[in-house]
């Protein structure tokens, strides 16, 4: 019996023994706060509650939303938080209505100021003065395992309640609901809306790529809607890094033409004594050189060049004649050597009496009427008052590039001067001209291209950059007139001709130019005025 007794005890003892040790291992598994599990980044918290020690139930009624529904917290690498808060103004309703405010928190930092109401005296609600508080307050917390946050403040009305007029810190406790605390992605969001009004054709191809993606990258993070804090901080990083790394254009050095310029220079002289084939292949690389590319593209000037040296290459002479012939050429050639050489001793004029062959012209600057024409109708265009009628063509080793020269121009109530112009090449592709003298507004009033033919017509697309015209490309046309070319000396190829006006006023007519056409011109003209008092109207409102 003795033996049961004590057996019985012995269990009871081991049964009390497994459960202390239960119990004890039990409260050595650490509490895992809500907080621990926010990475580094930045989260918007609801604030649950904003109690004070203030023994007065109406004031921390008042108090409880002193600080807002929520709070921005910041969480660094090593976990420290910060609350970004905004300060509430409180009215405080104890046998009348006193206005308080938050003056000071403990550890804070102040971001911006705001002026308040603050009552001074109890007793006499009417006693207001107007005063500088904190806006906006970032602080440093340390949450419990429920998320509440301890720390001393000083309010206004608590000051000259029971301070005397001087500081009376107060403790507070913030109740934060980390279960319910999202990723903050409002800097993410107004950066990339920053970022909207930057165009493409500003930057380089190369620099711009790289940030775009990465833009693109942050909107497909955004409508995820599955972004963690690590996430959205990294690409705001890589945002910003992309964005300080985009390259203007236009602050680029202008690309090295020296190779092109060799390669110009080894072309022969006379190619007449080479088959029309090669001499077409030459042609055809010399006037596909673009001038005025930058050092971002100079891989594609060094091709330029190397086009023109294997088409210097490939020249291919003629066979030789027989009956003579051979005789007759030599005999022609010297002639012609001669003619060359006096005509290179005459004064470099040409009063145009003496036409010239537009196809062979000899190195220097000629002159020659041109008219921005119409894109299909055979009149001048709307914006032909802007060019100056008469162009200039230089010849350098058999390249010709002309030079046109633009003022600026009303239509109707808009101001505006040609931007941009581009010129269809002999492959049906549009390369830009190159601005070479702008005016003290900024606008360009010389422009240069190579010619890719010696056509009556030459297609080409303008822009004035007008906002209330899309800012896009119009088709045109130059019409030149060679048979009026003439070579001149001594000329500034920038500036136009002191003899020369702008218009289209001296342009040969043709049939489709009649009254019925300047007419619709004219209410064109009207028509963009009125679109232009509307949308000026719309932009005052």
């Amino acid at each position: 019996m003795k033996n049961k007794t004590i057996q019985s005890m012995a269990k009871r003892v081991a049964a009390l023994a497994m459960a202390a040790v239960c119990t004890f291992s039990l409260t050595q598994v650490p509490v895992v706060k809500a907080a621990d599990k926010l990475g580094a980044g930045k989260y918007v918290v609801p604030i649950t509650s904003l109690k004070s020690k203030a023994p007065i139930a109406a004031v921390n009624t008042a108090f409880n939303k002193a600080f807002g529904d929520s709070a921005e917290v910041n969480v660094d690498e090593n976990g420290n938080m910060t609350a970004l808060v905004e300060n509430k103004h409180m009215v405080i309703d104890m046998m009348g209505k006193y206005h308080a405010n938050i003056l000071t928190v403990e550890g804070a930092e102040y971001l911006s100021y705001k002026n308040e109401q603050s009552s001074t005296t109890f007793g006499n609600p009417s006693k207001i003065e107007n005063i500088e508080v904190p806006k906006t307050i970032k602080f440093p917390i340390k949450p419990s395992d429920s998320g509440e946050c301890k720390f001393n403040i000083t309010v206004d009305f608590m000051d000259h309640f029971m301070g005397g007029g001087k500081p009376k810190p107060t403790e507070v406790t913030m109740t934060l609901d980390f279960s319910k605390a999202k990723v903050d992605t409002t800097e993410l969001k107004t950066l990339l809306q920053s970022y909207e009004q930057l165009k493409k054709e500003e930057y380089t191809e190369q620099s711009w790529n790289a940030f775009d993606a990465k833009r693109k990258e942050a909107n497909s993070l955004l409508t995820s809607g599955k972004a963690s804090a690590t996430e959205v901080k990294g690409m705001i990083a890589s945002l910003k890094d992309l964005r300080a790394k985009l390259e203007l254009v236009q602050e680029l050095a202008d690309a090295d033409y020296s190779k092109v310029d060799a390669a110009i220079a080894s072309v022969p002289k006379d190619l007449t004594q080479y088959t029309d084939g090669t001499v077409k292949a030459l042609q055809d690389a010399l006037q596909a050189v673009v001038r005025g590319l930058k050092e971002n593209e100079q891989d594609r000037v060094n091709q330029m060049a190397a086009n023109i040296e294997v088409a210097v290459k490939g020249l291919k002479k003629k066979p030789a004649s027989n009956n003579g012939t051979d005789n007759n050429t030599n005999n022609n050639t010297n002639n012609n050597t001669n003619n060359n050489a006096n005509n290179n001793a005459k004064p470099n004029t040409n009063t145009g009496n003496t036409a010239l062959d537009k196809n062979n012209l000899k190195d220097g600057t000629y002159e020659v009427p041109v008219w921005l024409w119409h894109a299909i109708n055979n009149q001048p265009s709307m914006a032909a008052q802007s060019l100056n009628n008469t162009a200039r063509i230089v010849v350098k080793n058999g390249v010709k590039t002309m030079y046109i020269y633009t003022k600026s121009m009303k239509l109707g109530n808009i101001e505006a001067s040609l931007q941009e112009l581009k010129i269809m090449g002999a492959n049906g592709s549009y390369v830009n001209a190159k601005v070479e003298k702008r005016d003290a507004k900024g606008n360009p009033v010389c422009f240069s291209f190579t010619l890719p033919n010696t056509n009556e017509f030459l297609k080409v697309k303008v822009n004035p950059r007008v906002a209330i015209m899309g800012n896009q490309d119009i088709d045109a046309r130059l019409r030149i007139n060679y048979s009026a070319l003439k070579q001149v000396s001594s000329v500034q190829v920038t500036k136009p001709s002191v003899q020369s006006s702008y218009g289209a006023s001296n342009a040969p007519k043709t049939g489709d130019y009649s009254n019925s056409s300047a007419f619709l011109i004219t209410m064109l003209l009207s028509a963009v005025a009125g679109v232009v008092v509307v949308y000026r109207k719309r932009q005052a409102r």
